[in-house]
């Protein structure tokens, strides 16, 4: 079977809304998500799987560790297998160091990345490139990304010129309820469409697989719960 999955299932999105500020510390994050992010992965409207974004406060910055594990079958039968596993660490609102390994229908890569006097050096497939310090991953959750030109591709280990247009204002249906959220499309070196809402809060995300199939990404967990809410 044609391998639909490619680096885009990865690629992050923008998120909305400007004045949003960057998820700095384990409070900021907290705030928006709670301790974990959890979406259901659709192909064709289909469940195929899930992707999640996990947060720890560590003595020296804020973990995240980001999976995606998928399958699709025919007749009973696997016929594509997808995982993708990543350890980022996070220092004062910026990456600071992060591995990463996908392996897409059997074919696996890796990725190592490091900072160094305010330098990023990522260590891929295709090599090593660099970045300032302060370049944002493709790990979507992030809403400092905004205004940003330049991403790290933590599928290849490149950096990605991007851009990224706003097209209006939708409804999303999510776990929490129908939740308002802005739908932007990227260009450039990321081809896909992504929503987040008025705070900067990631909920959907969509792109065609290269076998023309549509691919989902939908909220299944993705914002912190209010303790109001519990209480009830």
């Amino acid at each position: 079977m044609t391998r639909f999955l490619s680096s885009a299932l990865l690629l992050v999105a923008l998120t909305s809304g400007a004045g949003v500020a960057s998820a700095a510390s384990m409070d900021d994050v907290r705030a928006l998500y709670g301790d974990r992010i959890e979406f259901g992965v659709y192909r064709n409207e289909a469940p195929v799987g899930e992707h999640t974004v996990a947060f720890e406060q560590v003595a020296d910055g804020l973990r995240v560790q980001t999976a995606t594990e998928l399958s699709v079958s025919a007749l009973f039968i696997t016929v594509y297998r997808f995982e993708y596993v990543s350890d980022a660490l996070w220092r004062d609102g910026a990456l600071v160091s992060m591995t990463a390994r996908t392996d897409d229908g059997g074919s696996v890569s890796e990725i190592e990345a490091g900072s160094a006097d305010g330098i990023l050096t990522v260590r891929g497939p295709g090599g090593a490139d660099e970045a300032p310090v302060g370049i944002y991953p493709t790990n979507h959750w992030n809403a400092g990304v905004i205004g940003s030109t330049r991403v790290l591709d933590t599928f290849t280990g490149r950096i990605a010129e991007v851009d990224l247009t706003p097209r209006g204002l939708e409804q999303i249906d999510t776990t929490h309820g129908v939740i308002s959220a802005t739908r932007y499309q990227y260009s450039g070196a990321i081809d896909n469409e992504v929503w987040y809402d008025t705070d900067g809060r990631w909920v959907k995300m969509q792109f065609k697989g290269t076998d023309g199939s549509t691919i989902q990404l939908r909220c299944r967990s993705c914002k912190a719960v209010d303790m109001a809410d519990v209480s009830r």
